[in-house]
């Protein structure tokens, strides 16, 4: 069954201070906005591979709950030991919300994103 699935990158959500540190308030009602915006039933995939390397995953996780909460949400983090590590998500979101998972890998993040919803 096809899947219509939207593409967020974290310039669309992620704001920052005059310091250039994550405003996680700002953020927050920033991708607030951004899930009010989208209609439900719905898949995501955040691409988060060219994300500031200086974001917290678990701050970029909570951001990617508010998405979850209407839209079933797969994050895609860059596999590399530069990055906050994908696992760490993954494991916060496999003890969670069934609407929001972690990936390092596009065709693993599509297929869950297509198939049924748990």
């Amino acid at each position: 069954m096809p899947v219509d699935v939207k593409l967020i990158r974290p310039h669309e959500f992620v704001m920052t201070t005059a310091q250039d540190r994550l405003d996680f308030g700002a953020s927050k009602a920033m991708v607030t906005r951004l899930a009010a915006s989208i209609a439900a039933p719905c898949a995501l995939l955040v691409d988060l591979r060219e994300a500031d390397e200086g974001l917290d995953v678990l701050d970029l996780y909570r951001l990617c709950e508010v998405l979850a909460g209407r839209c079933k949400t797969a994050m895609l983090a860059a596999a590399n030991e530069r990055t906050a590590s994908p696992r760490l998500a993954e494991l916060v979101a496999e003890g969670r919300d069934a609407k929001l998972r972690a990936f390092a890998n596009l065709d693993e993040a599509l297929a869950w994103l297509a198939s049924p919803a748990t």
